[in-house]
């Protein structure tokens, strides 16, 4: 298990999460991943406004990237499942498990600290933290 010290903490960036990077790597998503998502989100279940987001890359080693939904839902840290379409006319994506979320104000650059622990989280959750050595949070 990677244990996050002070040092680490303030280090933190979407970069170092992954201490394997032979194996994958994060980073925001590029302007033409988003664009490949572009689509009719189409009807669904609303969860909600999410603020201060970042789409974020992720990059399994010989596979295209995947993007997550990353930022601020009813007040708590949030992420997504993959984002499968992203409307930008109506701020609108939805997600692989067939959620759809509101955008409201984009972060701007590296996601806050807040965020990137939460992602840290995420990634233990969907049980791919520990083999990529990503550090382990609870909360």
């Amino acid at each position: 298990m990677k244990i996050l010290t002070f040092d680490g903490l303030r280090d933190l960036s979407l970069k170092t999460i992954i201490g394997r990077p032979d194996l994958a790597t994060m980073r925001l998503a590029t302007a033409s991943e988003i664009l490949a998502l572009t689509g009719d989100v189409g009807r669904g279940r609303n969860r909600g406004v999410v603020t201060n987001w970042r789409m974020v890359a992720i990059e399994l080693a010989g596979r295209p990237a995947r993007v997550i939904l990353l930022g601020t839902r009813l007040g708590e840290n949030y992420g997504t499942s993959l984002v499968q379409v992203i409307d930008g006319s109506s701020r609108r994506v939805r997600t692989r498990s067939g959620s759809i979320y509101t955008l409201a104000e984009a972060g701007q650059g590296e996601p806050p600290l807040e965020h990137l622990l939460h992602l840290c989280h995420l990634l233990h959750r969907w049980g791919v933290g520990q083999p990529l050595e990503v550090p382990q949070v609870w909360y």
